[in-house]
Order: structure tokens, then C-alpha cells, then sequence
């Protein structure tokens, strides 16, 4: 597994600063959920709320999927960055002697 992989999977907890599991969020997003299936099951015939629902499911799938990649890369971005300066830093002390 990799380190990336875990930081981004909340293996290593960084995220937990923002809270997530608040209870007042639960509840939203409870709420959220419940109207949206019983207005789509009115709206829809039970075939189609089967699609619809396999339809979000590939959709989140799908941006779980670019959220990750777009997490990882900006990382190493950012960790690229990191080792240009402190390459840059290297000389900058040279100068200085």
C-alpha cells in the first residue's frame, strides 16, 4: 500500500482536523437522502429508480476515482515544489560563504 494512497484513504488521520462527523452534518445529509429517494420514487417507476441509482453509483465511483488521482498529484506537486526549494537553498548558502 502506498503512503499516498493511505494518507488519502484517512489511514493516517491528517482530515480529521476538518470534522466530518458531526452530528448536525449526519442529519443534513440524512435528510438529503431521504427526500431524494421518496421524491425520485414518486417521480420514477421502479425500473428507473434502479437505473438512477446504479447510474450515481458509477458517478460516485467515478469521483472517488478523479478526487484521489487529483489528491495524489498535487501532492507530489507539492512535494516537487518542496524539493526545488530546498535544492534552491543549497546554493543560496553557497553564496553567502
Amino acid at each position: 500500500m502506498s503512503i499516498l494512497k493511505d494518507f488519502f484513504d484517512g489511514k493516517l488521520y491528517p482530515h480529521e482536523e476538518i470534522n466530518t462527523y458531526d452530528p448536525a452534518l449526519k442529519q443534513i445529509n440524512e435528510k438529503i437522502e431521504t427526500e431524494r429517494e421518496v421524491w425520485l420514487k414518486n417521480v420514477l417507476t421502479g425500473e428507473e429508480f434502479k437505473r438512477f441509482e446504479d447510474l450515481q453509483e458509477c458517478y460516485d465511483e467515478a469521483y472517488d476515482y478523479w478526487e484521489e488521482k487529483g489528491f495524489m498529484y498535487g501532492f507530489k506537486l507539492g512535494m516537487l515544489m518542496m524539493h526545488e526549494i530546498m535544492e534552491g537553498k543549497k546554493d543560496m548558502l553557497k553564496d553567502t560563504y
